[in-house]
Order: C-alpha cells, then sequence, then structure tokens
C-alpha cells in the first residue's frame, strides 16, 4: 500500500523534501512507518528525537494501522509563545 508523509518545521528543513509516498505492505501500523522512515532518510533520526505524528490529521500512536492512501504527518513540538509578561513600556496606556 503507499501512504503520503509529510514533514513539518525542522523536520523537512533536514531533510530537504516536505511531500513523499511511501510503500509498506498491508498491514503496516504508524511505527513501521517511522522505521522506514528513518531506514531511508537516517539523518532525520525519527528513532531517536521527539515528535508528533498524525494520520489523516488526527494524533497517532504507534500502533495505529494505516490504510492505502492514508497521509502521515510528523512534527517537532512546537514550543514559545506568550510568557505572561507585557511588553508595554511603563507608563503607557492600556
Amino acid at each position: 500500500m503507499e501512504v503520503q508523509v509529510r514533514l513539518f518545521a525542522t523536520l523537512r528543513q533536514q531533510a530537504g523534501w516536505s511531500q513523499q509516498s511511501l510503500t509498506l505492505p498491508n498491514g503496516a501500523t504508524l511505527r513501521d512507518a517511522l522505521t522506514e522512515i528513518d531506514r531511508r532518510y537516517p539523518a532525520l533520526s525519527i528513532g531517536t528525537r521527539t515528535f508528533y505524528a498524525a494520520v489523516n490529521q488526527e494524533y497517532a500512536k504507534g500502533e495505529q494501522m494505516l490504510c492505502e492512501g492514508d497521509e502521515v504527518a510528523i512534527f517537532p513540538p512546537v514550543s514559545g509563545g506568550h510568557s505572561g509578561r507585557s511588553t508595554r513600556k511603563q507608563g503607557e496606556g492600556r
């Protein structure tokens, strides 16, 4: 069966591609797909890094069964955001 793999953020930058087809045996799981990606693209170090995975735009775990045409998305955790501190200078109005 064939699934589409999409990489995001730093993973995409490291791989040099954002989307690839991946052929897997029928009955393959997300874990099988990740193992195959790690085998084909060892520089991504999928097996040793923290990341999130989704199948068809829903978060998934390794035992998730894959079907023909599924989309597997892999992305690193996102950090940052609002620190809770105001960026206003003292004396500025609200």
